[in-house]
């Protein structure tokens, strides 16, 4: 497995539309850590991004020694959810894959709201294949996506080789699912990304997220901090079903903790269980 970074880490928690680094500022950051890739995000990079500017931001990458994990050129996509209209990037996904290609990543990851998604998401992977892309659905609260069993009934659905999971733990650890080997089974041939982030269910949580159980509290902890998702099994559990992709942190920034700081911390711990 190889380790990526975000741009969540230079997002704040509740907001995934602003970057406190630039693109260079985070690339470097990320070469100076350890981390192998990047995962961009919509606050670097959007579907109306100049292509030149597209071609400088390959140029930066190259220039520390990373590349592109995956990328999402839409904050949308980030919202997820109801109402947050996720689903119409899929309505026009020619932009956003001469983006991805131009800056060097050959995954994208997209959201589905609903079932009516479905024949959207078909064309855009049939499109993405065509440019050598694969597209990428988080499992996440509030989608169809939440629990293992709905992941393997969309993607036999959508019935696309190359659309497939973003592996997230916390998420299902919201859904009341676990993330072990037993579990990742069945999805073994649909992860083609891992992303995590690190939380602790509590009723005494300050934030509360609403999933197909009901409302969820929870707190928010560093990728690395004790109490919440155990990322040793969950890197166990990717290992036992033969997965050898990117681990990519999805850690955002925590108020009062150092973006450099963090971000060690970070790289410290998935390398602790994603390189053992």
């Amino acid at each position: 497995m190889q380790l990526s970074l975000s741009g969540r880490i230079v997002e704040s928690e509740h907001v995934k539309t602003d970057a406190s680094l630039d693109f260079a500022g985070f690339a470097a950051l990320a070469a100076r850590v350890g981390f192998h890739a990047v995962c961009i995000r919509a606050t670097h990079l959007n579907s109306a991004t100049p292509m030149d500017r597209v071609r400088e931001m390959r140029r930066i990458l190259d220039d520390c020694g990373l590349v592109a994990s995956m990328v999402m050129l839409d904050s949308r996509i980030a919202s997820q959810g109801a109402d947050a209209d996720a689903g119409a990037p899929l309505r026009n996904m020619t932009p956003t894959l001469e983006r991805a290609t131009a800056v060097g990543a050959d995954m994208v990851r997209v959201a589905i709201e609903d079932t009516a998604d479905i024949p959207w998401a078909q064309r855009a992977a049939d499109e993405a294949r065509e440019h050598g892309v694969r597209l990428a659905h988080q499992n996440h609260t509030k989608t169809p996506f939440e629990t293992i069993a709905e992941c393997v009934e969309m993607f036999a659905r959508i019935d696309r080789p190359n659309f497939g999971l973003i592996a997230e733990p916390a998420n299902f650890m919201l859904c009341g699912e676990d993330y072990g080997a037993d579990a990742l089974r069945p999805l073994a041939t649909s992860i083609f990304n891992v992303y995590v982030q690190n939380l602790r269910v509590t009723d005494s949580g300050s934030s509360f997220i609403e999933t197909n159980r009901g409302t969820v509290r929870y707190e928010r902890l560093a990728i690395g901090d004790p109490g919440g998702v155990d990322l040793a099994r969950f890197c166990d559990g990717l290992r036992a079903i033969g997965y050898t992709g990117f681990v990519t942190s999805n850690q955002p920034a925590l108020a009062g903790v150092a973006t450099e700081a963090l971000s060690q911390q970070v790289y410290d711990a998935l390398a602790r269980s994603a390189l053992s």
